[in-house]
């Protein structure tokens, strides 16, 4: 038993999702929904990065690039066995990231790199991929939007579970240093916030 559908919210993904309504569809009839695909989220902490020039500075003058996931969204499909329940669960999905060139930045490249995880509803990791990516700002562009190539995931099912069973985790890969930066900043915005400035 194969089923197919869309998982994520994005607009990137509005082809993927097409074919998998039309899939669902035509396979299932119009009153068969396939079971859920995994929930997707960004880590509000590795969400977003600011690459600064080597040194200590940390200005505005300083920053090479900031890089943020801004979408992600694709499809998922279920390959079990009608007799066992035990199967497949392959997820094809693609991440957008915001870029923005930062006044240190000469030769007009970002180097990006970032993972997506698989874990169980209580957030045990069960598998971590890492990708790396390079992007050029083209002409007098600097900020765009740059989505990479699709990433394909493969969950092992047993019986009886479906994507509801599963998470995903997608974050920018950052360096300790990085990753303090990230949350002294919800920091300071959950301060401002709670003060009502």
């Amino acid at each position: 038993m194969t089923q197919r559908r869309p998982v994520g919210t994005a607009r990137i993904a509005a082809a993927l999702a097409a074919a998998a309504i039309v899939s669902a569809c035509t396979m299932f009839g119009e009153d068969k929904v396939p079971p859920p695909c995994p929930a997707i989220s960004v880590l509000e902490e590795a969400a977003s990065l600011t690459r600064f020039v080597e040194g200590p500075g940390r200005d505005l003058i300083d920053v090479l690039v900031e890089e943020k996931v801004s979408d992600a969204a694709g499809t998922c499909e279920y390959d079990v066995d009608d007799d066992t329940g035990v199967g497949t669960l392959n997820v094809e999905m693609m991440v957008a990231f915001e870029l923005n060139r930062g006044p240190a930045n000469r030769d007009r490249k970002a180097e990006i790199g970032y993972f997506v995880a698989i874990t169980d509803t209580e957030r045990n990791i069960l598998n971590k991929q890492s990708f790396k990516g390079t992007v050029e700002f083209p002409g007098n562009r600097n900020r765009l939007i740059w989505t990479d190539e699709p990433v394909f995931l493969n969950i092992p099912l047993k019986a009886k579970q479906t994507g509801r069973n599963f998470k995903i985790f997608i974050g920018l890969d950052l360096t300790e240093e990085q990753l303090q930066f990230n949350r002294q900043k919800i920091r300071d915005r959950q301060g401002r916030s709670s003060s009502g400035g």
